[in-house]
């Protein structure tokens, strides 16, 4: 593998480690995305980061869960290949929000249990206000992306150009 993708997949981890997720995690992500095949399997993954079985076993479940990435079977083949997940851009996000979601009611619960009025009940108020407003303002987000995407990746790339 050529210096630029190694440092890429470096890269990649640290960022993925900023997010509050593994070094790990966005070394097998990043790996995937430089990948010049399709699918990539358990060991050529293993061999390539010098990673334990355990390390990647324990990844790769987790950017599955996550839906970054996805497990397939090769006919005939009895090893376990993963991929780059495509689904349909904003899907990912709206999961996440849905988190949001919960994460608000839990701090609306944890208001409505609280015996007294205080500081840490106002800004349970209003965090569990802002992450279920924000979570309409994604939703909002991702239909206007769907509607001028077109428009909005040919100016990025015109833009791109006369840089």
């Amino acid at each position: 593998m050529d210096k630029k993708k190694l440092t890429f997949i470096e890269e990649s981890g640290l960022m993925f480690e900023q997010l509050g997720m593994t070094r790990m995690v966005g070394r097998v992500f990043g790996y995937l995305l430089v990948s010049d095949q399709d699918e990539v399997s358990f060991e050529q993954i293993r061999e390539v980061l010098g990673a334990s079985k355990g390390s990647i076993s324990g990844t790769t479940r987790q950017l599955i869960q996550i839906g970054l990435i996805e497990p397939v079977s090769l006919p005939g083949d009895r090893k376990t290949y993963f991929r780059i997940t495509e689904l349909e851009l904003g899907k990912l996000l709206k999961s996440r929000m849905e988190l949001f979601g919960r994460f608000s009611k839990t701090l609306a619960n944890a208001r409505n249990v609280k015996n007294r009025e205080d500081s840490v009940a106002g800004w349970l108020l209003e965090a569990s206000v802002f992450y279920g407003w924000i979570g309409d303002q994604i939703d909002e987000v991702i239909d206007k992306w769907h509607r001028e995407k077109d428009q909005i990746i040919k100016t990025k790339i015109g833009t791109k150009k006369n840089e």
